[in-house]
């Protein structure tokens, strides 16, 4: 009976220790098997990012050629042609109503994706600044290569937001418009580039 007891005791404690083990071992393995690990065992993750274009909500600006520009009075303005033919020649007046515009046909289409007004920290100056894609950043710099010398019009709802004179190439996505505009000028010409209401 002693022997039996003895061996049912021993029996005992070494199913006890068995299971004992399997309680350390198997969460130690089952570990090893989850998919952090497996991850970190075959190098780093690598997580894949999509980019997609930004939505453009910006109208495309047209870009024309100046044949003239004179100092008029608002009265002598004549009203801003909302929906002009790009192919044909436009007389416009600026935002002010201070200047007559005698326009070549549009010479291309801007796509800006920003635009905004601010102080120039560096000059002081209000400025405007309107970033265009890379696409019309390159036609735009072969556009004004040909044009160095001579004045340009941005043209927006019949009305010419800008007219810069070209004096180089202008290559990058960003243009600074400035000049001797109050922080309300600079904000109209920033309105009225994102928008032609």
């Amino acid at each position: 009976m002693t022997v039996t007891k003895r061996r049912s005791r021993r029996v005992l404690i070494a199913l006890v220790s068995a299971f004992a083990v399997l309680g350390i071992v198997i969460p130690t393995f089952s570990s090893l098997f989850t998919p952090q690990f497996l991850n970190q065992a075959n190098g780093p993750t690598t997580t894949t990012t999509t980019t997609t274009a930004p939505v453009l909500t910006i109208k495309p600006l047209s870009v024309r050629p100046v044949i003239t520009a004179f100092v008029t009075t608002p009265e002598e303005c004549p009203p801003p042609v909302k929906n002009a033919p790009s192919k044909e020649p436009l007389k416009v007046c600026d935002i002010p109503r201070t200047a007559v515009y005698d326009l070549e046909p549009e010479a291309l289409t801007l796509q800006l994706t920003k635009v905004e007004s601010f102080r120039n920290p560096l000059t002081g100056a209000e400025t405007v600044s309107m970033t265009m894609t890379p696409e019309s950043a390159e036609k735009f710099a072969t556009f004004t290569g040909s044009m160095v010398g001579r004045q340009i019009a941005f043209v927006r709802g019949g009305t010419v937001v800008w007219g810069p004179k070209i004096t180089t190439p202008i290559d990058g996505t960003v243009l600074q418009l400035s000049g001797d505009l109050t922080t309300e000028q600079a904000a109209d010409i920033a309105r009225m580039l994102r928008s032609d209401a």
